[in-house]
């Protein structure tokens, strides 16, 4: 699918279903490097899992960064952008893409034979979602969490970060100008409280 194609698809799918696609753009070049700045891919046996990639720009990155003994996890709800996902990565291995929500995570990590995630990397718009439906999505984000999961995810205001705090400890906030809009990265990690 080319970069054009791409543009459009994405514009016609955020006018048909604002709520769950974000933005009117994919993310830039620039959000994703700032993303993936937090992600060490030296590491062997990586799993990440990311949420709501839309038309992949950061899963096409992370692909470029993955080891044979790497997985990625995918979940995407769109059904034109799974679909799309499913094509366009179907040669990758240790690719798995799932059309699902991510309130499955867990029995989706489950049926993959997943005990534990290094990265959870996240598109999703959560200003736009209903207060429950974000609550949920952290409470089962935290819970597939351990101490030293990194949970990173942007967003185009500081609007949930009252809400990001209640269930992760937000480790560092990174802006990003050169994105359409421009948007914050949080980087976050599990909240234990005593």
């Amino acid at each position: 699918m080319s970069k054009i194609i791409e543009k459009i698809e994405f514009i016609y799918q955020f006018l048909n279903k604002p709520k769950t696609v974000g933005s009117i753009t994919p993310s830039s070049g620039h959000l994703t490097k700032k993303i993936l700045s937090f992600v060490d891919f030296t590491k062997e046996g990586l799993v990440l899992l990311e949420y709501g990639p839309g038309t992949g720009p950061f899963t096409s990155e992370i692909i470029k960064h993955l080891k044979p003994t790497d997985q990625l996890i995918v979940i995407e709800l769109n059904p034109k952008f799974a679909a799309d996902l499913n094509e366009k990565f179907k040669d990758y291995k240790n690719v798995k893409i799932h059309e699902d929500c991510v309130a499955n995570t867990k029995k989706i990590l489950d049926k993959e034979g997943i005990k534990q995630v290094d990265y959870i990397i996240s598109g999703i718009p959560f200003s736009s979602l209903p207060k429950d439906v974000t609550q949920d999505i952290l409470i089962n984000t935290k819970s597939i969490m351990c101490n030293t999961t990194l949970f990173l995810t942007f967003q185009y205001s500081k609007f949930k970060k009252e809400s990001f705090e209640k269930y992760f400890e937000i480790i560092d906030v990174k802006f990003v100008f050169r994105n359409i809009p421009s948007a914050f990265v949080f980087c976050m990690k599990k909240l234990v409280r005593n």
